[in-house]
């Protein structure tokens, strides 16, 4: 269960937070939750949901790559609510690809530009102290610096998002067609150390 019950469409007196809201619902990820929570702070999600629009809607790096970059940093954190949503605009064109990169990243089964961007997320999700010299060489090979950058960004708001969704413990709306009840891993371990007064 959500640490802090996320706002639904129509449940903001702020009418643009309620519009959001309503295209979390109906586009983005079908769920409510992330957004809804964020939403508590009106001002931090009108922030963040043009950078997300800027990424997914700026034609630069094909939508379906970025969700499979944020798909990947989800499996590396082990953000049980990033593991389960899917993009409903990507859903269909990364379906069939996601035996390719979570897990070891398959670059026989993948287009080059793909697992690079997939092994890349998986690098900073990871220790990207330790994102191998080479390996930026050759993203350079397949991508513009613009590109890279661009790539870098998207992946580091991702893990952001685990971040936050972990932290917040986000679960998914019960109406969504996400199943609810998301347990997280360390659940043992947060409640023998729950705090008691």
């Amino acid at each position: 269960m959500s640490r802090f019950k996320a706002l639904k469409p129509g449940q903001s007196p702020d009418t643009e937070i309620n519009n959001l809201l309503s295209g979390a619902n109906n586009g983005w990820w079908k769920d409510t939750s992330m957004f809804g929570t964020i939403g508590r702070q009106p001002s931090l999600l009108k922030t963040i949901v043009p950078v997300f629009e800027a990424l997914f809607g700026g034609g630069r790096i094909p939508p379906h790559v970025l969700e499979m970059m944020r798909l990947k940093t989800g499996e590396i954190n082990d953000c049980t609510y990033c593991k389960a949503v899917r993009c409903e605009a990507t859903r269909d064109d990364i379906a069939e690809k996601e035996s390719a990169f979570f897990g070891e990243v398959d670059f026989d089964k993948l287009p080059i530009k793909e697992a690079l961007a997939a092994q890349l997320a998986e690098y900073i999700a990871g220790d990207p102290n330790y994102i191998p010299d080479g390996f930026f060489e050759q993203l350079g090979t397949e991508y513009t610096e613009e590109e890279v950058i661009e790539l870098v960004f998207a992946c580091s708001l991702f893990n952001w998002g685990n971040k936050f969704n972990i932290t917040m413990q986000i679960d998914a709306d019960e109406d969504s067609e996400y199943e609810s009840g998301m347990v997280y891993p360390g659940a043992d371990i947060r409640e023998a150390n729950a705090i008691t007064q």
